[in-house]
């Protein structure tokens, strides 16, 4: 936050570029602005700061290693794995600890050995990974290139198969369910019924049976959707690997974010519910409402104790949307 925070402050305002978004660098430069930052604050500083952002003249190696343990991170933030690229820099840690005559190298000994050890992951927290990432992002350049070899190759290409009108992501690659329906509905996000899902709108019987065609006969059966996905309709699935677009969530929950009635907390709760909802889909269970990363902020029932009005509004809204996923128009 401090390095967003200063390299915002420092940008030129005689730039055509940051005139246009003036408004949100001077929101942004005053430090309290950072201390709460929710769906909303999270889409305008994508949307507006973020192309405002001149990168920094680094190491190419130095660069992909900060994407490599950021990608790490976010993972770990989302309850998710990552093991091909944890796999990536345990490979790194590797090399280097070949290179500890290397003063630089032999300086960071202790993390590049605690990389190595096989229960470093399983219980490393989010500072832990940052550290990594701040000790050996600038010994990437120590760790030497593969010694490459050139072959020279002369194939005849010849036909062996010709077929017509068989979708791209039929292909051989692709042999897996659940991949085919991942990526065909990633890949898919303009589609009417796709689009409408992420915007929160509900789809005619027509668009729901169209979505079902694609997904019992185009990209299989509907055996293989019930043995990869259960019960799950269709409008819930597609929810769930698109997510929703968060202009349609803050759309949603419009009410509660001019509502200045809500205090600090309370709003913290509601802007974790439209995370998880803009990332998930929907909110399946209510429960989940008691796990993390609510359970830090606070029970629904405490925080809302004095105004459960408005914490009943908050859950028709999220049974609203969650309705819109699986009812047509």
């Amino acid at each position: 936050v401090n390095g967003l925070h200063y390299v915002i402050t420092k940008l030129k305002e005689d730039s055509f570029r940051v005139k246009q978004r003036m408004r949100y660098v001077e929101s942004y430069r005053r430090k309290e602005a950072w201390q709460h930052l929710g769906a909303v604050e999270a889409a305008e500083l994508k949307e507006q700061i973020a192309p405002l952002m001149v990168p920094k003249k680094e190491d190419e190696l130095t660069r992909r290693f900060d994407y490599l343990m950021y990608s790490i991170e976010l993972a770990h933030l989302q309850h998710k794995n990552a093991p091909q690229n944890m796999g990536l820099v345990v490979s790194a840690a590797e090399q280097l600890s070949k290179r500890y005559t290397i003063p630089q190298v032999k300086e960071q000994r202790e993390i590049i050995e605690r990389v190595l050890e096989k229960d470093f992951w399983e219980q490393a927290v989010l500072a832990d990974m940052e550290q990594v990432r701040t000790a050996l992002r600038e010994l990437m350049q120590f760790i030497e290139k593969s010694e490459r070899h050139l072959y020279y190759t002369n194939f005849s290409d010849s036909v062996v198969d010709a077929r017509e009108g068989e979708a791209v992501y039929a292909s051989d690659d692709l042999k897996n369910y659940r991949d085919k329906v991942e990526y065909y509905l990633k890949e898919h996000q303009n589609s009417l019924a796709v689009h409408k899902l992420r915007n929160n709108k509900k789809l005619t019987a027509v668009e729901f049976s169209e979505l079902e065609r694609i997904l019992w006969e185009e990209l299989g059966t509907r055996k293989e959707y019930e043995r990869e996905y259960g019960e799950t309709p269709v409008g819930r699935l597609v929810r769930k690997i698109v997510g929703i677009d968060r202009e349609a969530v803050n759309e949603a929950f419009g009410e509660f974010l001019r509502d200045e009635r809500l205090n600090l907390n309370q709003m913290r709760f509601l802007r974790l519910i439209m995370d998880y909802i803009s990332v998930n889909g929907n909110i399946e269970d209510n429960s989940v409402l008691m796990e993390e990363p609510f359970r830090s902020v606070g029970s629904m029932i405490t925080l809302f104790e004095n105004d459960m009005a408005a914490a009943h509004r908050i859950l028709h809204v999220v049974e609203e949307i969650r309705k819109n996923s699986e009812e047509t128009a």
